[in-house]
């Protein structure tokens, strides 16, 4: 029967820390950071594969390409 009561005290903690509770501590907190996180992280991500697209699309200019350096004897 203990295990069953800890688990109920665990299942608790957890939705107290998920409803914000103020007696919950820094679980707010943390979610809302870990939320922010992921989210700066998506648009970085998405910001660089957006301009890796438009570069593919645009066609290649002579100014783009290395020029390779000859020496006339």
């Amino acid at each position: 029967m203990s295990d069953r009561n800890q688990v109920e005290t665990t299942l608790e903690h957890v939705r107290e820390v998920l409803r914000g509770d103020e007696a919950s501590g820094g679980g707010t907190t943390f979610m809302r950071g870990l939320t922010l996180g992921a989210l700066l992280g998506a648009a970085i991500a998405g910001s660089a594969l957006w301009q890796r697209r438009a570069r593919s699309k645009r066609p290649a200019s002579s100014e783009d390409r290395p020029q390779l350096l000859t020496q006339d004897d």
